[in-house]
């Protein structure tokens, strides 16, 4: 085995993602790092920061490691993803859903995180890309609750963690509408009122849907698309809850499509959510499929 002590890494650090891990954890997850890598750490003070400290930086290290949640992972893929030399990176999830990490089986437990680095092999993934230069780790989504991640103060995130997603999401309840839109994907056009949609690289969506281990592979060059249109009997809210549950995406009021991209009509502009951040509303958009855009140690 090479002696990785001379290697350099870069760690990035959200130092107010997600539920308190305690100063101990992460002490303990360096302190391994230590062992094997040269580290300068950096911490992110505003959004969009981790992107700016990994086009800085990131080309000079062999390693970056990133510590936060979904927001913060997709501002160091989307630096690494502009570098010319495409950095290894490794992932230590501090944030409240951590639905990449749990697709890559990536534990939320510091320590056992920092040793998947170590002892870890390289692993490639496929990223979106969402209109020309917002790039996602594992989803695009609209609708039905997709404010909730971008609008849950972080205080209260901080405070119940997953909780916290649940209740603010109650508050949608009563605004919960329909959007009419045309999606073309893999030569197929679909069109009508959907609650929800979403375009993704990832077996847990918002910590609330789930996908089918077998349905999804994070290296296939293919999203996996769910729309999900507006039921308009009790009879068919029913169906679609019951499929939800046992994750098998058959009945005729959800459409799962595999595709390596998407281009969505929309009558009227809408808001989406991308890894859980903001994303202003569009009435057309493409999504696209980047087939071993980065490397991964898992």
């Amino acid at each position: 085995m090479p002696n990785l002590k001379k290697d350099r890494l870069l760690f990035i650090l959200n130092p107010i993602a997600g539920r308190t891990h305690g100063k101990k954890g992460l002490h303990n997850a360096i302190e391994i790092l230590k062992e094997h890598y040269n580290i300068v750490m950096k911490k992110t003070d505003s959004k969009g920061h981790a992107t700016e400290l990994v086009l800085e930086y990131g080309d000079k290290y062999d390693l970056i490691v990133c510590s936060g949640g979904d927001g913060t992972l997709n501002e160091v893929i989307s630096g690494i993803m502009q570098l010319e030399k495409k950095v290894l990176l490794g992932y230590i999830p501090s944030g409240t859903t951590n639905d990449f990490a749990s697709s890559l089986n990536i534990s939320n437990h510091m320590d056992v995180a920092a040793m998947s680095i170590i002892n870890g092999t390289p692993r490639t993934i496929d990223i979106g890309l969402f209109g020309e230069k917002r790039y996602f780790s594992y989803i695009a989504s609209f609708g039905a609750f997709t404010g909730t991640s971008y609008s849950t103060p972080q205080s209260y995130k901080n405070l119940i963690g997953h909780l916290a997603y649940i209740l603010e999401g109650m508050k949608d309840i009563p605004n919960i509408r329909p959007y009419h839109l045309r999606v073309e994907a893999g030569g197929m056009t679909y069109e009508g009122d959907y609650l929800f949609g979403a375009v993704s690289n990832s077996v847990s969506i918002g910590g609330l849907l789930k996908l089918d281990i077998n349905d999804v592979d994070l290296n296939d060059g293919l999203f996996e698309i769910l729309l999900i249109k507006n039921p308009k009997t009790p009879i068919e809210l029913s169906r679609i809850l019951n499929s939800i549950r046992k994750r098998e995406y058959k009945d005729k009021s959800i459409q799962f499509i595999k595709a390596p991209e998407a281009t969505f009509y929309m009558d009227e502009p809408i808001p989406w959510s991308i890894d859980g951040e903001y994303e202003n509303g569009c009435s057309k958009v493409t999504i696209q499929n980047i087939p071993h855009a980065i490397r991964i140690l898992v």
